[in-house]
């Protein structure tokens, strides 16, 4: 099944590896041009998801090939491929889906021009009610569950990023075994920014991968 993944991963356009990130401004210049593509990118989603017959989900597209399960992002109730509690289950969903078949390995990959831009926050703001804490609680349980199917996957995953990653778009790739990106992919996470905890496991990963200072 080697030349079939290698394929998928060259459709993705991500056979080059991309062994550095450039300036903060640089990178908000890239995220603006490519969310410019959007309209194209809608149609794209569609396009994929209309050739796929074998699964059905609403938020990812999979595909069961020659030896591998390929997983992509592909949102219809998020913008940018960001992750909310529907799009998390489908991606659980369709992990758990492999780690129980013949697949040797998934292939974790992006419909358009941005691979994940991390939690959905409107989805969230939206749902915080009165009862906050509640819904605080539940929103956390959703985070935890989706990461640790990642951490509990026995199978290899392989991620092909092909634009920005943010957030716990970012924060999940070291838990992944190999991430290969392209030239247009860049990482950000902005916690302080938005005055949220780091996610994700990265407060233990980061460091073992950048070391402590960066």
């Amino acid at each position: 099944g080697t030349p079939t993944f290698m394929e998928a991963l060259a459709a993705n356009g991500t056979t080059n590896i991309q062994t550095s990130v450039t300036g903060v401004a640089a990178s908000k210049r890239r995220f603006i041009d490519d969310r410019r593509d959007q309209p194209f990118d809608k149609r794209l989603r569609f396009s994929v998801r209309q050739t796929e017959s074998a699964y059905r989900y609403r938020d990812i597209v999979v595909r069961k090939q020659d030896g591998f399960t390929h997983i992509l992002l592909s949102t219809k109730s998020s913008e940018n491929n960001s992750l909310n509690p529907e799009v998390m289950k489908e991606v659980q969903s369709a992990l758990n889906t492999a780690a129980a078949d013949d697949s040797k390995l998934v292939l974790f990959s992006a419909v358009g021009s941005i691979f994940c831009c991390g939690l959905d926050f409107i989805y969230f703001i939206r749902r915080l009610t009165d009862d906050r804490k509640k819904e605080s609680t539940k929103m956390a349980e959703a985070i935890r569950n989706f990461v640790n199917t990642f951490i509990q996957f026995k199978k290899p995953i392989i991620v092909a990023v092909n634009g920005p990653a943010i957030g716990l778009g970012a924060s999940i790739l070291p838990l992944c075994d190999v991430v290969w990106a392209n030239e247009k992919a860049w990482f950000q996470t902005p916690y302080t920014t938005f005055g949220q905890s780091p996610d994700g496991c990265s407060s233990l990963t980061f460091p073992r991968i950048m070391g402590l200072a960066s």
